[in-house]
């Protein structure tokens, strides 16, 4: 369960959580470029983020361990994926949570209808007051596991490919040019191997894809081609792959330069380290740049466990042990 938290795995609600000496915070750090840093995350098991180092918890409506996993501000709203652990009368399930300014929806009861139950949301994009969910459905009433991939807007479906059997993948989504790009495969198995563009499926063979990353006017998808860190141009099809040590992009973001992470502690501007402070707090699990200042979440192992970490500009903001929580994603607005 452990090393499904240090790839963000959305499944990774069962963390047992308690207020914690471990729990430390640098003011300073956060107040680098005069920008409000969020965290998502857990804490006291309770879903939780944090704004300039304070916690914030949000309400879970009894699920258990719920945990959150992404968080995006757009207007002065703040917008949280999650996860939390429900009983049925037979056993127990995994339920998507979103909140919006600490409003708590269930996505299993307010997206499933009695033809379809959702079983998973992997992945949020909000534009402007429009929110975007990916994920998948099930068929309740048939004995083999009937997936279909999905996305919903504001809560309206559509329905992107049925793949008639279970499904591993984790589907990302962004939004260019009212395009909805998604990263996902043909035939549902674990491996990426392509993107979907307003549901035209778009093969990249031996990929790996990790995500999706938009320069402002084009979008691009990133993973690992052939054992190299990779990235294609949807708009153009220029393909790219770069040289080691980057030999896979985990996380990819835009601003006038381009900045990536293949999963160590460093990330590269435009191809040269740019900033790999901190090496002994372990890999980047998330990342975001802002003004030039550099913003990541990392993650050590610790005996059996790991400690996750806030770094800001090279100075540690925050830790917690996963005794006692976790950080899972990194949001960043500049005042």
């Amino acid at each position: 369960m452990k090393k499904i938290l240090l790839v963000l795995t959305l499944a990774t609600a069962l963390l047992q959580i308690s207020c914690s000496e471990d729990l430390i915070s640098n003011s300073n750090a956060t107040a680098t470029n005069s920008a409000d840093v969020y965290v998502a995350g857990q804490k006291n098991n309770q879903a939780c983020y944090w704004k300039n180092n304070q916690p914030v918890f949000l309400d879970s409506n009894g699920f258990t361990a719920p945990t959150a996993s992404k968080i995006i501000v757009s207007n002065n709203d703040v917008y949280v994926l999650g996860i939390g652990i429900g009983a049925t009368t037979t056993a127990l399930e995994t339920v998507p949570m979103f909140w919006k300014n600490g409003v708590l929806t269930n996505l299993k009861a307010a997206l499933s209808t009695d033809e379809e139950q959702v079983m998973t949301i992997t992945d949020m994009e909000v534009v402007g007051n429009d929110v975007y969910l990916v994920g998948y459905t099930k068929k309740p009433i048939i004995t083999f596991d009937d997936y279909t991939l999905a996305y919903w807007k504001n809560g309206v479906k559509t329905t992107v490919r049925n793949y008639g059997h279970y499904v591993q993948n984790l589907p990302q989504i962004k939004i260019q040019n009212n395009t909805v790009y998604i990263t996902a495969s043909a035939n549902g198995n674990e491996t990426l191997n392509g993107y979907y563009a307003n549901s035209i499926f778009n093969e990249i063979p031996n990929s790996i894809l990790n995500g999706l990353a938009s320069n402002g006017s084009e979008m691009f998808v990133y993973g690992t081609l052939n054992n190299a860190g990779y990235y294609k141009n949807t708009n153009t099809n220029a393909e790219t792959s770069l040289p080691a040590p980057i030999n896979g992009i985990t996380k990819m973001q835009f601003t006038t330069d381009l900045y990536l992470t293949n999963g160590s502690n460093t990330i590269y501007k435009n191809g040269v380290s740019f900033d790999n402070s901190q090496p002994e707090l372990g890999g980047i699990i998330d990342f975001k740049i802002q003004n030039s200042g550099a913003y990541k979440i990392t993650q050590v192992a610790v005996g059996d466990g790991y400690t996750s970490h806030l770094v800001v500009n090279g100075v540690e903001a925050m830790h917690i042990n996963d005794s006692d929580g976790t950080f899972m994603s990194v949001f960043v607005v500049q005042n």
